[in-house]
């Protein structure tokens, strides 16, 4: 895939796929004989899971340290799943945040239908 292709296939802008690009988040260019950068299936499941972790959170520079620690292979494991614990504990007080803002919500939804317009 050429990069328009590859950035609507992983639903990113171009921008964002150059970006990952230079942060050195995606495996080395490939290119065809016109020098036109050239992605497989491989990259689009790579940059569509490090797409995931970034709207879950992670900074660029987490990313940057999981990917160096998925390039270092199996020995990097327990620190992958030390990362993934970590994410994952900030996903679900993310979710709870977001749970109580819903309440609040719901409840001024719920005075403003019951015709009480004073509700800040």
């Amino acid at each position: 895939m050429r990069i328009g292709e590859f950035a609507k296939a992983a639903n990113v802008t171009i921008r964002t796929v150059r970006y990952y690009l230079e942060c050195g988040l995606l495996p080395p260019e490939k290119r065809n004989e016109n020098n036109q950068r050239l992605f497989n299936d491989e990259d689009l499941h790579w940059i569509t899971n490090l797409h995931y972790l970034r709207e879950a959170g992670m900074s660029i520079v987490e990313l940057q340290h999981y990917t160096a620690l998925v390039r270092e292979g199996d020995s990097s494991l327990p620190q992958r799943i030390e990362l993934m614990r970590e994410q994952r504990k900030r996903v679900i007080a993310s979710i709870a945040d977001k749970q109580e803002q819903l309440k609040v919500i719901d409840h001024k939804l719920e005075r403003y239908l019951a015709g009480d317009s004073s509700v800040m």
